[in-house]
């Protein structure tokens, strides 16, 4: 079998024996693609100080270059994907300064709609862990964030809009910020996400949808409920053989339904209730088909 734990290990430790630029590309391209396919323990385990500040060299690098290539957008996605659901990984992220340097490069890169996702993506890593989440309440990345939920790719737009509604979801006695930028926050979330269309292809992946359940039941603020919801409903439809049992599996499905139920309240969005339904008859639908297909 082929360990691919033990093969990231030895990719990553390439970065520290060779300094080629042919190497450090194939190396941070095949850590990028193998993190994504491991366990978080195992992430957690590669994501080291010593690697992350590798790859964050790597990454300021280029940015203080100016340079968009292969070899920082490959490392870009290793970071990603190596903070992926690991609070640890994502700790030392900031403690070396990945905030600021991905700040940069939001600043630096502004027509980089490739670089501003993957930036945006792990960042949306940290807004899942509630720990860290002050560490983001800062007036220029919120502005950052706010400015991006209009951008005209919706992957761009996504990530920010994931942010804004972690933050959001902190409620208003954890705002660092002025209570007039919270409300335009919310106001700019909801007319962000209204303008979604659900685009052809699966532009996320997620390894569970517990992240999203707290952001799910925030009947406080409609905006962080249709983000969530907007959310699940997307990779559902997209790829309903790996979603729809994956949020039976986690109780979802009880959440979505427990939205429904209190529909005759006003404080479901109108607009998540839509989405809720959709979700429990995409479920409902594959389910069937699930069933047809094995009895044949």
């Amino acid at each position: 079998n082929f360990d691919r734990y033990k093969a990231s290990r030895m990719v990553m430790d390439c970065l520290f024996v060779f300094d080629d630029h042919s190497i450090t590309r194939m190396a941070v391209a095949i850590c990028s693609i193998l993190a994504a396919k491991i366990s978080t323990v195992q992430t957690t385990w590669l994501g080291t100080k010593r690697n992350m500040v590798k790859l964050l060299q790597i990454v300021k690098q280029k940015a203080d270059a100016k340079t968009v290539d292969i070899t920082l957008k490959f490392t870009l996605s290793a970071l990603w994907n190596l903070t992926d659901e690991s609070p640890a990984t994502c700790s030392i992220f900031l403690n070396e300064c990945g905030l600021d340097l991905f700040i940069d490069i939001l600043e630096t890169f502004k027509d980089e709609a490739t670089l501003q996702t993957k930036v945006l993506g792990l960042i949306n890593n940290i807004a899942e862990v509630q720990s860290l989440r002050d560490t983001l309440m800062r007036e220029d990345f919120i502005e950052h964030c706010r400015n991006l939920l209009f951008n005209k790719q919706i992957e761009v737009s996504y990530f920010a809009a994931g942010i804004v509604a972690h933050l959001l979801h902190e409620g208003p006695e954890m705002w660092k910020l002025s209570e007039e930028k919270r409300s335009e926050l919310r106001y700019a979330l909801h007319k962000s996400i209204s303008g979604w269309q659900n685009p052809e292809g699966e532009m996320v992946a997620y390894r569970s949808f517990s992240p999203f359940f707290p952001l799910l039941t925030c009947y406080l603020i409609g905006e962080v409920q249709l983000w969530s919801v907007w959310a699940i409903h997307h990779v559902c439809s997209k790829n309903p053989s790996k979603y729809c049992p994956m949020l039976v599996e986690e109780g979802g499905m009880d959440i979505l339904e427990d939205i429904i139920t209190k529909s005759v309240s006003p404080s479901v969005h109108s607009d998540v209730l839509e989405l809720a339904k959709k979700v429990l008859f995409i479920v409902s639908q594959n389910a069937n088909n699930t069933n047809t297909t094995s009895s044949v």
